[in-house]
């Protein structure tokens, strides 16, 4: 038996699901082993060409299930706080939004502003760090999906919503769930690139939330809905296996 070859073989097969049916499944050690580690700058410039055609069942599961904790957005500031490629900042600035969207990564932001000309809707987007500083305003509406687990300490970012959240403003913030961060699975499984990523379990964020002098309203769980499990099996990706487990954590907030 060639296992060099092997290897391959069921390494490139995993990817295969992921790259071509465009869905998020967990790599196993096997063929983690060939993915290359590299900056969380680098692993979103490769990404952004990609990044919604990668995730469809992810991120359709986690609307679902966020666009209603946020009501009538209607005329409300809303700061989207990693925008990626900007799927909730053209939703919200649908609903009649004014949204301010900002991502450190520019080529994350040009696939953002090319959508948002495509949808018609106004948005401002600005490249900012979060990591260097915050962005300027009060806000009624906070929102930072996927975000927080690039950050080591996830309570100084939180205290910074707290200022910039007007009084009464809610926050949603979306993370990968601790158990699904327990296996190993590449930040950029179809382009085989990894990032460094950061694990907070639910205490953590409840007590980080309570030392920002947060209220928490609300905790979700998100697995694929079965909505999108029907859809995906329609597309020929079976998602059977992955639905009976959360794979994100959600926390709605408000500023007291």
């Amino acid at each position: 038996m060639n296992f060099s070859a092997t290897f391959r073989s069921e390494a490139e097969e995993k990817f295969k699901v992921v790259g071509t049916y465009k869905t998020f499944i967990k790599v196993q050690d096997l063929s983690f082993k060939m993915v290359k580690t590299v900056s969380i700058k680098d692993a979103y410039k490769h990404w952004a060409s990609r990044y919604e055609e990668d995730l469809p069942y992810l991120f359709e599961s986690e609307s679902e299930k966020i666009i209603p904790l946020l009501g009538n957005v209607k005329g409300k500031t809303v700061l989207d706080l990693g925008c990626g490629t900007g799927r909730y900042s053209i939703a919200l600035a649908k609903k009649g939004a004014i949204v301010t969207a900002v991502d450190f990564s520019k080529e994350m932001l040009a696939v953002a502003k090319k959508n948002a000309k495509k949808a018609n809707v106004k948005i401002n987007f600005k490249q900012f760090d979060l990591k260097k500083g915050f962005p300027k305003g009060d806000f009624d509406v906070i929102l930072s999906m996927l975000v927080f687990g690039h950050f080591k300490n996830i309570e100084p970012i939180l205290k910074k919503i707290a200022k910039a959240l007007k009084v009464k403003g809610i926050c949603i913030i979306s993370t990968f769930h601790p158990q699904k961060q327990g296996g190993k699975f590449a930040l950029v499984q179809s382009l085989r690139l990894d990032a460094r990523k950061y694990t907070q379990t639910k205490k953590q964020y409840l007590d980080a939330i309570k030392k920002a002098g947060l209220l928490l309203e609300k905790t979700l769980e998100i697995k694929f809905s079965k909505k999108v499990v029907l859809k995906a099996k329609k597309d020929g990706v079976n998602l059977e296996p992955y639905s009976h487990k959360p794979f994100l954590m959600a926390f709605k907030i408000r500023k007291k």
